[in-house]
């Protein structure tokens, strides 16, 4: 053990602040903002609004502050002896360092399209966005809101040098994520994949839901080159996942086992291959069956807590205890530890919104 903050110190405030957030002190509002400066936060995303903070041992939170549910929050940003810390029962925790946001805010392509249409940087990746909007419909994801439609390949990479480019906040892999394509788009949706794949000069990962006998995608983006799959199942029990995830669920659910399959056999078992599952959205027997299920395929369970977005229908459900969080914690090291995987995901960085830390991490897997 490293000299600072105990582990377990660690642990239990960041689950703290996956749970209900923290408080901003006037004092850490002021020094963060620089004076009402610069933003703090954009709500592009429900698990990425907030600010984002380092912990000792490299531990990674992001944090929400302005939601309604924030009101419960037990933890406090705080400016102590002109450092940031954070005050948690009696515990002060110090901040290693504000993950600000990227530099480019307020940036246009050589079209005048802005950059943040289809780009943010969090920590040390940035997010590329092929299609506003989804082809599905989920309870909790604000995406089905939004018109559905592609962005063209240019707006993609030009965005992509800008955030690569940016040295407020430098990036060191792609992530291709958002909504997800409709069957109609596949095709397209795996060109963009595979320029920005050629393009990127860096590991590229791919965040989706499994296709429609969509193994064929798989090979072919190993063949590219492809640094990782995320193939999230989300929510694991028939009646949650059915009433929430609609037609995501009807659609996908049949090829789930057979993606991630086809995918952990290409890749492998040391994390390239992993899977988003939501605590606080159904009983903890069917997430931690869930975790059960994805270890069993060599798939890395990612644990991402429930955090209500506003403009969805379960903008009124609170987030997951600080309790009930801790106990899908534990027993699910437990059960990845008894398969020789671990919790995603192996980046630590990419952790920040995730119930999982550092020492999570499977040893034999290279930090990026």
């Amino acid at each position: 053990m490293t000299a600072g903050t105990p582990r377990e110190l660690l642990e239990r405030v960041k689950i703290s602040c996956l749970s209900t957030g923290l408080r901003l002190s006037a004092d850490a509002a002021r020094v963060l903002s620089s004076d009402a400066s610069i933003p703090l936060s954009l709500h592009e995303y429900p698990t990425t609004g907030g600010v984002t903070l380092e912990l000792d041992e490299g531990v990674f939170v992001n944090a929400p502050f302005d939601e309604s549910f924030c009101d419960e929050a037990r933890v406090t940003l705080e400016v102590t002896d002109g450092r940031l810390a954070l005050e948690f029962d009696g515990d002060t925790v110090p901040v290693r360092r504000f993950v600000p946001l990227p530099g480019y805010l307020d940036a246009t392509d050589a079209h005048g399209r802005a950059v943040t249409d289809v780009a943010m940087s969090h920590v040390d990746r940035v997010r590329l966005s092929p299609f506003v909007g989804c082809a599905y419909d989920c309870s909790f994801c604000d995406l089905a809101a939004m018109t559905y439609v592609g962005r063209p390949l240019d707006q993609l990479l030009a965005a992509l040098g800008v955030a690569q480019a940016d040295d407020r906040l430098p990036v060191r892999h792609v992530l291709i994520s958002g909504g997800s394509p409709r069957r109609a788009h596949y095709a397209r949706f795996e060109e963009i994949c595979a320029s920005v794949i050629a393009a990127a000069g860096m590991p590229v990962d791919i965040m989706m839901s499994p296709m429609v006998d969509g193994t064929g995608f798989v090979d072919r983006m190993v063949a590219a080159g492809v640094e990782s799959f995320a193939i999230n199942i989300e929510l694991h029990g028939d009646d949650t996942a059915r009433s929430f995830l609609g037609a995501k669920y009807r659609s996908t659910r049949p090829h789930f086992e057979a993606f991630v399959a086809r995918s952990v056999e290409l890749l492998g078992t040391t994390g390239r291959v992993r899977s988003l599952i939501i605590p606080g959205l159904e009983p903890v027997t069917d997430t931690l069956a869930g975790v059960e299920y994805l270890a069993g395929l060599g798939c890395h369970p990612v644990l991402s807590p429930f955090r209500p977005a506003e403009s969805t229908a379960l903008a009124g459900v609170a987030p997951p205890s600080e309790e009930e969080l801790t106990l899908v914690l534990l027993e699910a090291r437990a059960i990845t530890q008894a398969h020789g995987i671990a919790l995603g995901p192996t980046c630590v960085a990419c952790q920040h919104n995730t119930l999982s830390f550092p020492w999570d991490v499977v040893p034999a897997a290279s930090p990026r």
